[in-house]
């Protein structure tokens, strides 16, 4: 489980995927250190099948079925060779396994393994909770930073053949934005609302304000925020699967976890962040099923502890549908009279997201979930969500390095 890791995860995924690297992270626990055994838990199934080296669903159970990948382990002592199994037991339901032969000389409970493929052949096993070795990464709690012990390898240097950098041409839109750059326009005037700055935009581009599940902007993803804000930055909308959701529609969740307020508008409303951390004031919290290929919206309330659920693959899906290529577009803001006044001055262009980092993101509380859920007063029940959303000083967990334009 990645709550029992030693070091931040948020440490470890930002230097990858800073580095536009996908990987799988596995924190072995004491049981499985001593049996030689560690589950293959979905993000780390979907990692191996995404690079090629493993797919999970497509072996049988069985030692005759086992594979074995060549491995390379890296520790702040060096780079030692090995090899990894990858198998389902004839036991149980045959739920996936792996153990890196060896481990227990490089590696201790706790420990934040991170894998990387090397082609489809081959894994790279970094462990990043050893002092020093990933740039970034604190070390554990009561040991000093020892970079003395990582004079033997440079992991920069070990990393630097895997790295891959995309180019894309964004030149048409740029020119559309640095059309505009420069001035203030104004926005409709009366009550700020956090969506003007990217609604004007969208007009002034002459872009139809989208809803759907695709790109702005012929493949290009715009999203759109006022200079200095903090808040969270939407991902993604998507509603759960009700075929596996225990209420079946917005309507029951708002019925259920609903509340009234004095409000000339909205009989009945729901507007809540649910996270995997805690239950948030409605009893409403996230939390990945055994196999995690599900992500479960779970309750305290006594007679609805299942909500609804989400399949991971569709939100994978989301993401990668979604954001291919996005333009973070940033604005100045001032008050003209009753209205806003925009002037965009920086687009942070990114492009393919990290998108197996996603369960691990959600798991951490990092990634979380919006329901804007409003009944009005003639009982029309509308939602703008379930949101999936991230801090914007997260976002380096999930997005590689992008290209920032000033105008």
């Amino acid at each position: 489980m990645l709550s029992a890791a030693d070091v931040s995860i948020q440490e470890v995924l930002r230097y990858f995927t800073n580095k536009g690297l996908d990987v799988g992270l596995v924190v072995p626990t004491a049981t499985g250190m001593a049996k030689g055994i560690m589950d293959a838990t979905g993000s780390v199934r979907d990692f191996l099948k995404a690079s090629g080296v493993h797919d999970f669903d497509k072996q049988e159970q069985g030692g005759d079925h086992k594979k074995l990948v060549p491995t390379r382990i890296a520790t702040s002592a060096g780079i030692v060779s090995t090899t990894t199994s990858l198998y389902r037991p004839v036991t149980k339901k045959g739920d996936p396994r792996l153990w890196i032969y060896g481990l227990a000389q490089h590696a201790e409970p706790g420990n934040v393994l991170v894998l990387i493929a090397v082609g489809n052949n081959e894994l790279l096993v970094v462990n990043a909770s050893n002092a020093g070795l990933v740039p970034g990464v604190s070390p554990r709690h009561g040991e000093r930073l020892r970079i003395a012990d990582c004079t033997d390898i440079d992991l920069e240097a070990i990393l630097a053949p895997l790295l891959a950098v995309s180019r894309t041409v964004a030149d048409e839109l740029l020119a559309l934005i640095r059309g505009i750059s420069g001035q203030w326009h104004r926005g409709i005037a009366g009550k700020r609302r956090d969506t003007e700055v990217g609604r004007l935009l969208e007009e002034l581009l002459g872009i139809r304000t989208n809803s759907s599940r695709l790109p702005d902007y012929k493949g290009i993803e715009i999203k759109s925020g006022r200079k200095g804000g903090k808040n969270r930055q939407t991902l993604f909308a998507k509603v759960p699967d009700w075929s596996i959701s225990h209420l079946k529609s917005s309507a029951a969740i708002l019925d259920t976890f609903g509340y009234r307020r004095a409000t000339e508008k909205y009989e009945r409303q729901l507007r809540c962040t649910v996270s995997a951390r805690v239950p948030n004031s409605q009893g409403l919290y996230l939390e990945f099923s055994r196999d995690q290929a599900l992500l479960h919206e779970n309750s305290q309330h006594p007679k609805h502890p299942q909500v609804v659920a989400w399949r991971i693959e569709d939100l994978k899906q989301s993401l990668a549908t979604k954001h291919p290529e996005t333009f973070w577009v940033t604005a100045a803001s001032r008050k003209s009279g009753d209205a806003e006044e925009f002037r965009y001055e920086h687009v942070l262009h990114t492009r393919k997201p990290m998108i197996n980092a996603l369960p691990t993101l959600l798991e951490s509380g990092i990634v979380t979930v919006d329901h804007l859920i409003t009944k009005d007063l003639d009982g029309r029940v509308k939602e703008q969500g379930p949101l999936f959303k991230i801090w914007k000083r997260d976002m380096d967990l999930l997005f590689p390095p992008g290209e920032l334009h000033t105008f």
